[in-house]
């Protein structure tokens, strides 16, 4: 390990290397921040786990920039136990910086342009937000360097049951957040921040991820995503079905 990491080829920008991967996590938890900022200024909802830390800090009074890095310390904690291979550098980028790069690109945006609530100007923010969002985590994770909580969660179950897809859990888990997020809030959904937004999200992020897990991410990388080589590594059901088939029948022949 200690020989890879001082690995002259390793601080290069070949694919694969070191270098390579750590300035694509650090693009992925920016262009993310870019995703949860558009979402929030277009008042359709964010994301469920974004939804979530904002209901932290409606409840304790504390700033999303410092809910942020506490509530995935907290969760962290939990998760790390089941699989260390979470923690790494993508850990460390996504609770210090997601929340203060979320509050920056906010002021932005606001010296930029107001909002003025229109349904097309709302969906426009949707799908941009959620297509910037889902193509940032796909970077960050793809590289392997770690994730957050809100990401982790998803990236371990899928290692323990490779079976099933990132898709499936993740979308099992924005489900559970989000109920947490609506009794943060007390189901007042008039802040803007839980909206109709946040169920397309729900159902959307894993889909679109997927996607750029297969297709644009490990390009960059120069390594396929290691969620989608988890997923892939598991024959599919009907194609076992049909090999243990024929090996049967060949026995039964001879």
């Amino acid at each position: 390990m200690r020989d890879t990491f001082f690995s002259a080829r390793e601080w290069t920008l070949r694919p694969g290397s070191l270098l390579r991967r750590c300035l694509v996590c650090l693009l992925g938890v920016i262009i993310t921040s870019m995703g949860i900022t558009v979402a929030l200024k277009g008042h359709a909802g964010v994301d469920p786990f974004t939804a979530m830390l904002q209901g932290v800090s409606y409840v304790t009074g504390l700033s999303f920039s410092w809910v942020v890095p506490l509530v995935n310390i907290a969760l962290l904690a939990i998760i790390i136990p089941f699989d260390r291979k979470i923690f790494g550098l993508g850990t460390v980028l996504n609770f210090t910086l997601v929340g203060v790069l979320v509050t920056e690109f906010t002021k932005v945006l606001d010296s930029i342009y107001v909002f003025t609530y229109s349904v097309p100007g709302m969906l426009i923010h949707l799908a941009v937000g959620l297509l910037l969002f889902a193509f940032g985590l796909s970077l960050y994770i793809t590289p392997d360097l770690g994730q957050g909580a809100a990401d982790g969660i998803a990236a371990v179950l899928v290692r323990r049951f490779p079976q099933r897809s990132y898709r499936f859990f993740r979308i099992a888990q924005d489900f559970t957040v989000i109920i947490i997020a609506l009794l943060l809030f007390r189901f007042d959904l008039s802040g803007g921040v839980i909206g109709v937004g946040t169920v397309v999200m729900v159902v959307g992020i894993g889909v679109v991820v997927d996607f750029f897990n297969r297709t644009v991410a490990g390009k960059l990388v120069g390594a396929p995503s290691p969620l989608t080589t988890h997923a892939q590594a598991q024959p599919e059901p009907a194609a076992e079905f049909s090999h243990t088939s024929a090996v049967l029948h060949q026995r039964s022949a001879s």
